[in-house]
């Protein structure tokens, strides 16, 4: 199995802790994590699709201030995007392929005792 590029996340208890105690530091460790997802991205496509998704979970996050009501939305937003993966994958894979052009009709040869 290939090394991870990314920073390891801490365990669960310290997210925990931090969120509670020093959220600061919790925003500083999402914004770092997202930033080298976002780095790791070989193509220009794929950087601006999870910069564009990355936006707008943060937009909803901005817009509700209810933590219930924020973690519905996030979920709302990542099952939206799933979907919209999903739907790309299925169109991939029946994208019927191009069909090869008909030649000409292939007569069989007749020898001259055959003709009549």
């Amino acid at each position: 199995m290939a090394a991870s590029t990314y920073s390891p996340l801490p365990a669960f208890d310290e997210l925990l802790n931090m969120a509670k105690q020093d959220p600061a530091a919790l925003d500083a460790l999402q914004k770092k994590l997202n930033q080298e997802l976002i780095d790791a991205q070989s193509d220009d496509r794929g950087r601006k699709a999870i910069q564009q998704t990355l936006f707008r979970l943060q937009s909803e996050q901005l817009r509700y201030k209810a933590p219930l009501v924020r973690l519905t939305r996030a979920y709302q937003l990542m099952l939206s995007e799933i979907s919209r993966m999903q739907d790309a994958l299925e169109q991939l894979c029946t994208t019927p392929k191009p069909q090869q052009k008909s030649c000409a009709t292939i007569l069989p040869f007749r020898s001259k005792g055959q003709e009549q």
